[in-house]
């Protein structure tokens, strides 16, 4: 079994991927990583330069070819659920853990990280952050196994109550 995590960007998945994974010895695959590794470039570079339809048929690829792992980590992109075959293929052998947080402290962890492409180039930054949670916020709440929050969780918190779902 794989443990999956979803949710916004910001929420603070990467860094509860590398706990679960120091924790439980299982390896952890950034689905983000294994995109930037195949194209050479970041991932705001793909982005700027081919677009978002692009890159999230990269990201479905790339799911689909990690979905037979087993007894992994999988720390996917906070888009990833917007497309169905990548819940479907997630869910082949994955629990899928919300990786929330308010929308207060993802905007105060991610508004000044250039590093991230918006969304929406028409929108501001925080328009941008405000539309896509909003947007995204009940496909998560509807693809979840389980939830954790980082916003009223310590991550180490949050690696906990994982565990004890997985084990109960």
């Amino acid at each position: 079994m794989n443990i999956v995590l979803i949710g916004f960007r910001g929420a603070g998945k990467s860094v509860l991927a590398k706990l679960l994974g120091e924790k439980l010895s299982m390896k952890v695959i950034h689905t983000d990583s294994l995109i930037e590794q195949a194209e050479k470039k970041s991932i705001l570079e793909i982005v700027n330069e081919k677009g978002w339809p692009y890159f999230r048929g990269l990201e479905t690829k790339i799911i689909e070819k990690i979905s037979s792992e087993d007894d992994s980590i999988i720390d996917t992109g906070g888009g990833a659920v917007e497309d169905p075959i990548n819940i479907d293929n997630l869910r082949k052998k994955g629990f899928l853990v919300y990786v929330s947080a308010s929308l207060k402290d993802i905007k105060n962890r991610i508004l000044k990280d250039t590093t991230r492409p918006k969304l929406n180039p028409l929108l501001n930054n925080e328009d941008d952050i405000h539309f896509a949670y909003n947007r995204r916020a009940p496909m998560y709440e509807e693809y979840m196994d389980f939830r954790v929050n980082t916003s009223t969780h310590s991550i180490e918190e949050c690696a906990e109550q994982i565990m004890k779902a997985i084990e109960g």
